[in-house]
């Protein structure tokens, strides 16, 4: 069990509510808030957040709000980035092993660790390297650059790492499609979007600040080609113009020439 599951747990079960319960007052199922206090699933911020608007005062704020579940649960995107990036300039990788951060907090920490090598080469290495949430908070914050490189870099652990792989297309498709995170998740998987969903896919692919994003988008668009060609195709070349990061360069023609990004 993870410290954060069980802070959850705990507080739950001290608030004399079951699974049920929680399920009900969250939003989210009895199974997946369980996988959540007995460490099979990472809490999102989302999860941390119906947790205590169900259970306000019952719940242990001083656990959440201190150290670094505290930072990343209950702080402003702002107070997160800048405390997260302080640890990874000092070359402490404890604030982004508990908890996936939010598209808002890994652009912020970019923005701030960017110009440093040191942060930029301790970023490459944990996203090779510790618990999945470790590996795809380093490969996120580097994919947020803006640096073709880190891009690629990034990318590569998005090819190679599944469990990473996961995590991000989830938060993606829960970001742009706004979907619950475990509808996002089945749609990672499914394949088959809609028409409307395709559009806002497309969009996705000029987003300049994600370099992971863009190659997820590129993925899904790939999957659900069959719905509508001429849009995925377009949205596709419009893309392989602007494309900076050289593995979405590969992944954009491979899904052009009617390949798995997944399998180049």
């Amino acid at each position: 069990m993870s410290q954060l599951g069980a802070i959850l747990k705990e507080a739950r079960t001290s608030a004399g509510l079951s699974l049920a319960g929680m399920a009900k007052r969250t939003g989210y199922s009895r199974s997946h808030i369980g996988n959540i206090e007995n460490g099979v699933r990472q809490a999102t911020p989302d999860v941390i957040r119906k947790y205590e608007e169900a259970l306000g005062d019952s719940l242990k704020r001083r656990s959440l709000l201190l150290g670094s579940l505290g930072i990343l649960a209950a702080g402003s995107e702002d107070d997160t980035a800048t405390a997260i990036a302080h640890e990874i300039t000092n070359g402490r990788s404890g604030l982004l092993t508990e908890l996936q951060t939010s598209h808002a907090t890994d652009k912020a920490i970019a923005a701030i660790v960017s110009q440093d090598a040191a942060s930029l080469a301790a970023l490459k290495k944990w996203s090779h390297r510790g618990k999945a949430v470790l590996r795809v908070n380093s490969a996120g914050i580097l994919a947020k650059t803006r640096s073709p490189l880190a891009g690629t870099e990034a990318v590569s652990v998005l090819r190679a790492d599944g469990d990473v792989r996961e995590l991000y297309a989830t938060a993606v498709l829960s970001r742009v499609l706004a979907l619950p995170w475990e509808d996002a998740a089945q749609s990672t998987t499914s394949g088959m979007l809609s028409d409307v969903q395709v559009a806002r896919m497309a969009e996705e692919l000029a987003n300049p600040y994600d370099a992971g994003a863009r190659w997820c988008a590129t993925l899904a668009l790939y999957r659900s080609r069959d719905s509508d060609p001429e849009a995925v195709s377009g949205a596709l070349l419009s893309a392989l113009r602007v494309e900076t990061a050289a593995e979405n360069l590969r992944a954009i023609g491979s899904a052009l020439a009617g390949i798995d990004p997944l399998k180049i």
